[in-house]
C-alpha cells in the first residue's frame, strides 16, 4: 500500500515537473516575442531616418537650383545628415544582429543598454554640437542673405526656427519611442 502510494506520488511529481518545464518553455517564447515586438519599434526609428535623410539629399539640390541656398550650404547639410545616417546605422548594427528567440538574455541586455546610452549621449551631446551652428547658418541663408526682396528677415526667421521646433517635436517622439522600447526589455529581462 504505502508503495503504491509512494509510486502515485512519484508520478504526480514527474507530471507536475513537467508541467512546470512546459510554462518556463512558454513563458520563456512569450518574453522573446514581447522583445521581438519592442524590436520592430526600435527598427521603425531606424527606418524613419533613413527616409527623412533620403528626401534631404533630394530635397536640397532642388533649394539651391532655386537660389534659396548656397553650395556650400549644400555640401555641408548633406555631409551632416549622411554622418547622421552612418552614425545611426552604427548604433543600429548590434540590435539588428540580434536574434531574440536564440540568444542569451544577459547578451540582449547588454546590446540594449549599450544602445539606449549611445542613443542618449547622441541626443544630449552631438545633437547640440551639430544642429546649433547649422541652424543659425540656415538661418542666415535662408532669411538674411538670400530672403526675397520686401520680406523681412525676422519673419523668415521665425518661420524657420518653428520648422526647426516642429521637426524638433518629431525626432524626440521617434528618439524617445526607441529608448523606451529598449528600456521596457531591458526591464522584462530584469524581471525574469
Amino acid at each position: 500500500m504505502e508503495e503504491m502510494n509512494f509510486e502515485e506520488m512519484r508520478n504526480q511529481y514527474a507530471i507536475l515537473k513537467q508541467q512546470l518545464k512546459n510554462q518556463e518553455i512558454i513563458n520563456d517564447h512569450l518574453l522573446r516575442k514581447t522583445m521581438k515586438d519592442r524590436k520592430n519599434a526600435i527598427n521603425s526609428t531606424k527606418i524613419v531616418e533613413y527616409i527623412g535623410v533620403a528626401i534631404c539629399i533630394l530635397l536640397y539640390p532642388l533649394l539651391y537650383f532655386t537660389g534659396m541656398f548656397s553650395l556650400a550650404f549644400l555640401i555641408a547639410t548633406v555631409l551632416m545628415v549622411l554622418f547622421c545616417a552612418i552614425a545611426t546605422w552604427y548604433m543600429h548594427r548590434p540590435v539588428d544582429e540580434l536574434n531574440f528567440m536564440r540568444d542569451d538574455l544577459s547578451t540582449v541586455a547588454r546590446v540594449m543598454a549599450r544602445f539606449k546610452k549611445q542613443y542618449n549621449q547622441w541626443l544630449y551631446y552631438v545633437s547640440p554640437l551639430l544642429i546649433i551652428p547649422w541652424g543659425a547658418w540656415a538661418c542666415y541663408e535662408f532669411a538674411w542673405k538670400n530672403a526675397p526682396e520686401g520680406t523681412y528677415p525676422w519673419v523668415m526667421t521665425i518661420a524657420l526656427i518653428t520648422g526647426a521646433l516642429i521637426g524638433l517635436a518629431i525626432g524626440l517622439y521617434y528618439h524617445f519611442k526607441a529608448v523606451n522600447a529598449a528600456q521596457d526589455i531591458i526591464d522584462e529581462i530584469e524581471d525574469v
